[in-house]
Formats: C-alpha cells, sequence, structure tokens
C-alpha cells in the first residue's frame, strides 16, 4: 500500500460468501488468483534485477519507474518522452486479462513487500525472500478508490455491497467500460463506527487459512477530537514488567497521584505451560534423530505449538495494550496527560549466550514482546488524535536505564533486596521497585520535554526537574572510568580522624556508577578496598570503623 500521512486503521469485514452467485465466487477467486500471480512474477523480476533497482540512501527501497520501464510497454507518451516498443518482460502479453490499472497496483504491492524484507534484512532479521513464498499461498492486491466503491442496498441478502471493477472479459475483448462484480459484506455497527471515523482509501480480498472471505478496508481518519489544553498537565510513567505485566505512576506539579498495577498472572503460567512442551517434543526429537528414526509428526508438532504460543503471548498483549487505552482515556478526562514508557535498548544484547546470565535470563528476556506493546500503545494513542511523533509529541518512550535503582525522591542511588522491593539508603524510601521505576519514567519525560518545563506547581515539579538536571542519565553524560583510581574523597587529601572510607561509598551519587552496563559501586573489588583501607593517623579496629559507618549512612564491611 502507498505511503500516507496521517492515521490509518484497518477494518476486518467478513465476505457473505453463502449469498453469492457460483459466477461472482468463481470471477472473485479468478481475480484474487490472477493478482497473486501477477505479484509473483514482479517479486521475481525485483529479484533478479535487484542491483539496477535498489535506489534510496541506504539502498532499501525499489525504483518503480525502473521497474515499469522492464515490464510495461508504452507506445501514448508525452512529447519529450521516448515510446517503448519492447520491454525484456512484457506483463502486457504474459497477463492480458487485466487492466492497466490493475497492474500498477499489483506493482505497487510487491514494490511494498520487498521494502519490507529490505528493511527486516538491515534491521539484522533472518526472513526469507518474497519470492520463496509457497505457491499455494494467495498474495491479494491492494486495490485503491478508484476501481470500488460501497454501496447500501437494502436486499433480503445483504444491506452493504462491495463493487468492484471486474476486468478479466471487457479487457480481452477491448471494451473501455470494464464490468462489475457485487459482493455482499456482513457488516455489523461496529464495522460501521470505525469506517465513519474516516475516508476509506483501499481494501483487500483475502481468504484465511480456514477458507473463509474477509476484506480489510484502509480508513484514513479524519474526524479525530483534539483535546484543549484547559485541563491540569500530567505525566503517566508506565514501566514494563513479565511478573508483573506494566505499573503505571502519574505524575503532577503537586505530587504523585497514583498507581496502578496490571497483572497477568494466566500469561506467565500458559507461556511457561507452553515453553515445557516445546522442550519435552525437542527432546524427543533429538533422541528420535541420533536413533535414526522418524521425527516428522514432532517437527509437525512442534510448528503448531510454536504457532500457538504466538497467539497466546500476542492476544495478552492487545488485552494490556486495551487495558492501558482505557486508563489513558480515563486520565485524559481529568488531565491533560503526557504518557512516557520505558525503552529498552540494547536488553537483548546483554541476554546474549556467553553473558554469564543463564538459560533462564535468557529465555526471560527474548520472550517479553516490550516493542509490540509500545507499538501498540502508540498506534492506539495516535487513533484517539494524540500528537506521537515530533517535538511536541505527547507520548514518547524514554531510556530506562538506571530507573528501578534510583530513587525517586532524593536522586540516590538505592538498593532492591529483593525484585519488587526498593530501600533507598539515604532518605529511607521503601516502596515497589516498579512504582519507583514508573515515576523515574515519568520524570524523564518531563526532562526530554522543554514545554513542560516553564509549568509551575507547589514545588515537587521543580525539585523533580533540578534532581534530574543535578544527576544526568549515564546515556547522556559520560563520566570517565573510575577504575585504578583512589576511593578517597577529593574534598580532603586524606580522611580525618573519625571517618570511615564506608562513608564515601555510600554517598556515591548517579555520576559515580560504574560506565559499563553492569558494573556498579557494589563492585566485590571495592568493597575489599574498603576492608583493608586504615584511616591515616587514627588505624582504629575494623569493629569502630563498622560503627561509624552504620551511624552515619554506610554499609558495614563484610
Amino acid at each position: 500500500m502507498a505511503q500516507s500521512k496521517g492515521v490509518t486503521i484497518a477494518v476486518k469485514v467478513p465476505i457473505n460468501w453463502e449469498s453469492m452467485t457460483e459466477r461472482s465466487r468463481q470471477r472473485l477467486s479468478q481475480i484474487v488468483g490472477r493478482d497473486s500471480r501477477i505479484i509473483r512474477a514482479y517479486l521475481g523480476i525485483i529479484e533478479q534485477h535487484e542491483d539496477e533497482l535498489l535506489t534510496g540512501k541506504n539502498k532499501d527501497r525499489i525504483d518503480d519507474t525502473n521497474l515499469s520501464k522492464l515490464t510495461m510497454t508504452s507506445k501514448k507518451v508525452k512529447s519529450g518522452y521516448e515510446q517503448r516498443t519492447s520491454v525484456p518482460h512484457d506483463f502486457k502479453v504474459r497477463f492480458p486479462r487485466i487492466s492497466q490499472n490493475e497492474m500498477t497496483d499489483c506493482r505497487k504491492t510487491s514494490v511494498a513487500l520487498y521494502e519490507s524484507y529490505l528493511k527486516l534484512k538491515k534491521n539484522g532479521r533472518k526472513v526469507s525472500r518474497p519470492s520463496s513464498i509457497s505457491s499455494s499461498r494467495r498474495i491479494p492486491r491492494w486495490t485503491f478508490t478508484r476501481m470500488f466503491r460501497i454501496v447500501k442496498s437494502e436486499t433480503t441478502v445483504s444491506n452493504w455491497w462491495l463493487d468492484i471493477r471486474n476486468s478479466l472479459d471487457s479487457v480481452q475483448e477491448g471494451r473501455l467500460i470494464h464490468d462489475r462484480i457485487l459482493i455482499p459484506l456482513k457488516m455489523s455497527p461496529f464495522h460501521l463506527n470505525q469506517i465513519g471515523r474516516g475516508e476509506v482509501k483501499a481494501l483487500q480480498l483475502f481468504t484465511d487459512k480456514g477458507k473463509k472471505w474477509w476484506v480489510t478496508l484502509a480508513v484514513r481518519l479524519t474526524n479525530i477530537e483534539v483535546q484543549e489544553n484547559t485541563l491540569p498537565i500530567a505525566i503517566l510513567g508506565i514501566d514494563l514488567g513479565i511478573e508483573k505485566a506494566a505499573c503505571s505512576s502519574l505524575l503532577t506539579p503537586e505530587k504523585t497521584r497514583e498507581a496502578r498495577y496490571f497483572l497477568q498472572r494466566d500469561k506467565v503460567t500458559v507461556i511457561k505451560k507452553y515453553d515445557r512442551l516445546v522442550a519435552n517434543l525437542q527432546k524427543e526429537m533429538y533422541t528420535r534423530r541420533n536413533n535414526g528414526q522418524s521425527n516428522d509428526k514432532i517437527a509437525e508438532r512442534l510448528r503448531q505449538l510454536r504457532s500457538t504460543r504466538e497467539n497466546v503471548a500476542k492476544e495478552y498483549d492487545r488485552v494490556l495494550v486495551r487495558q492501558l487505552l482505557d486508563y489513558v482515556e480515563e486520565l485524559s478526562k481529568k488531565y491533560t496527560l503526557y504518557v512516557a514508557i520505558g525503552r529498552l535498548k540494547n536488553i537483548r544484547i546483554r541476554a546474549r549466550k556467553g553473558n554469564y546470565r543463564g538459560r533462564r535470563f535468557r529465555g526471560m528476556i527474548h520472550s517479553w514482546a516490550f516493542a509490540r506493546i509500545t507499538n501498540s500503545l502508540k498506534h492506539g494513542l495516535a487513533q484517539q488524535g494524540w500528537m506521537v511523533d515530533g517535538k511536541d509529541a505527547r507520548f514518547r518512550a524514554v531510556p530506562e536505564a538506571w530507573t528501578s535503582i534510583m530513587c525517586w525522591k532524593c536522586g540516590s542511588k538505592g538498593t532492591r533486596p529483593r525484585q519488587n522491593y526498593f530501600h533507598c539508603p539515604s532518605c529511607g524510601l521503601k516502596l515497589n521497585a516498579d512504582r519507583n521505576g514508573s515515576t523515574n519514567i515519568a520524570a524523564r519525560l518531563l526532562m526530554l520535554t522543554k514545554s513542560l518545563h516553564s509549568v509551575g506547581g507547589l514545588g515537587l515539579w521543580t525539585r523533580t526537574l533540578d534532581k534530574v538536571r543535578r544527576a544526568p542519565l549515564k546515556a547522556l553524560k559520560k563520566k570517565p572510568s573510575s577504575r585504578g583510581k583512589s576511593l578517597l574523597s577529593k574534598r580532603e587529601p586524606t580522611l580525618g580522624s573519625g571517618e570511615s572510607a564506608a562513608v564515601h561509598f555510600v554517598q556515591s551519587d548517579l555520576v559515580s556508577f560504574g560506565d559499563k552496563t553492569n558494573e556498579c559501586d557494589n563492585d566485590p573489588a571495592v568493597v575489599r578496598t574498603v576492608e583493608m583501607l586504615t584511616v591515616v593517623g587514627s588505624d582504629v579496629p575494623t569493629s569502630v570503623q563498622e560503627k561509624e559507618a552504620k551511624t552515619s549512612g554506610g554499609i558495614p564491611s563484610r
């Protein structure tokens, strides 16, 4: 489908196949089958002439004009252009039962498929070429508004019909006015409501795995209601998790209003059940393979389980996004809301084999579809009229590094004795780690959005902004490595007679964190140095230093 500006949604409507005449069914099957053959032919030519068709700065787009010069003759041309009486691949001769406009739609569909393949390949994904698609699978084209219309006719068969061009006979006979085919639709109030939100721009006819016929309508939203900025401003921070699907915190200029947890305990149980089934089948398959026995049925069962597991995960993610959108819609009635969600950059790289995290950690990370949730939430907010791109966007994915370990009140580094428990030794804050992380995510959106810096309140908003500015993110401000340097404070060349080195260790702020992702001040080497260090001029016993460390907010040596 051609690229377009604005928000476009897809409405999937079933076709009333039982009410169609035998001739209409035959014509519809012939049209979709013909389009599939032409699209496959275009994909083969693109693959054959890929080097001369690639264009763009990154060589990830197909030159549609050059592709047309390879496949379409042109006798009627504008002044200044040359006629093409012969081409290497003459599609007009090869496919005589299709109009030129329909041929153009097939070409655009094949170009879009191949460009998607090029982008996935560039991102490091292992994908097969579009030309290798199974020959039994139909590839429908996108049909644009000039060749179809949706009409209402209250009959006993259906109230809504799809009137689409049928050029199978008219082109072959040389007629300029093409035949039409009427397709009855099972239109429900939901479909009518979605179509009424905008303008229908294109459609696609296809069949699913159960041989059921559908039509997908591409609707460009036009009547989007834009909310006036008359309500007080608030920021909603969302921290995605695994055991807890998501945790959100609402930040206002006065205080943190509320936190909400979105739990999906059943999802973890169901996914683990399918993982165990897959593991057992893989073990049995390898055993049969080593013994020289047939494993075709087990391989087929594995493919089915993979599809089932993926569908289950997608359905739970869809429910989570729906819950988040409903919650955002509820808050939008009381606030001019901004939404921030954590962006887990390079988390899959840290979960690679050989990073000493274990198989359980790798499996947990690789089964986490945080990008799908983020993109779905962004698309859902765009449908509600939100600006989700640009510098004035009200939705943004912000870096999530250190949000769960940094105290949202004082900005100091805290500890997590348990996975879901956060404790700050500096200010004594104790709360859920996910809630602390979601509040920090909201604070980072505040820092990144300049239009919110001038919003006044009762002090919390300003203090939060100043705290984030004083303790910049590791991704924004790199500091030289502290490895091999002295642990003594720079304020004094030596420690005082009653001051413990452990105090300096615990009072470090965010900029003193280790530069690498997996390093921090809790490094065992640092702890051993604190144990062995003696105060100049006052070599007191270790027990006395531990007592001093406890009274000053430090930690005892072990």
